[in-house]
């Protein structure tokens, strides 16, 4: 979200009185533009620094930047609400795991900023690789995203396509898999969508999973013109 989407967001919650609850699990993945200010800080701003008067829960993870095994998160909000949290958490799985959390802390106060920049190197060049093939294999009627963060690319297919059976014949026919976007839309649409990742593929992955996802596109829109 832009900053004037994130300012409307904030103006909106405030007149329903609602929490904003900040998924911000992809922060510091960030390869190109400027970086926007958290919800929490700009909510922050608006109530003179005091965290008590947000409506904002910020949650990071350590998951996507340090080590996905070890599942450590945190959140950031009105300390009322989080003791509430704590309680449901407890209540729920006890605790997170104990060395778990001491392991994490030691490992980001060594080398948290050495290790975003490994990966933002990392992550940048299999962005741009996906980005490439995508220009290269795509047929033509079909829309994606530049994302300037995060391990993803968002496509849009033809109208009448569905991501969700595109899956299930790229499984069996071309052996690429990926997400459907219809998951992510709260009112159920979005069935012409997918999600593609480039954050765990090497660049020969990306070319010829690409390309093959892009034949099997093609051939799917010719039938259904057909």
């Amino acid at each position: 979200m832009t900053r004037p989407e994130r300012e409307w967001l904030l103006d909106l919650a405030e007149k329903l009185d609602v929490p904003v609850i900040e998924d911000a699990a992809y922060q510091s993945l960030r390869y190109a533009g400027e970086s926007v200010p958290p919800i929490l800080a700009l909510d922050l701003d608006r109530n003179g620094g005091d965290i008590e008067k947000t409506r904002t829960f910020y949650c990071g993870t350590f998951s996507k930047t340090l080590a996905p095994g070890l599942r450590i998160g945190w959140l950031v909000g009105n300390s009322e609400v989080v003791r509430k949290l704590v309680l449901i958490k407890q209540a729920a799985d006890l605790h997170s795991s104990t060395i778990n959390q001491m392991v994490i802390h030691k490992v980001a106060e060594r080398l948290f900023d050495e290790q975003i920049a490994k990966i933002r190197k990392a992550y940048g060049h299999r962005r741009e690789k996906m980005l490439a093939a995508l220009d290269a294999y795509m047929p033509a009627g079909l829309e994606w995203t530049q994302p300037e963060g995060g391990m993803f690319v968002w496509v849009t297919l033809p109208k009448g396509m569905d991501g969700a059976k595109l899956l299930a014949r790229a499984i069996e026919t071309v052996r690429v898999a990926f997400v459907p976007g219809r998951a992510f839309f709260a009112d159920g649409s979005g069935e012409n969508t997918i999600r593609l990742s480039f954050s765990c593929a090497s660049d020969e992955m990306i070319d010829e999973g690409v390309k093959r996802l892009g034949q099997l596109i093609a051939a799917e829109g010719a039938a259904l013109a057909a």
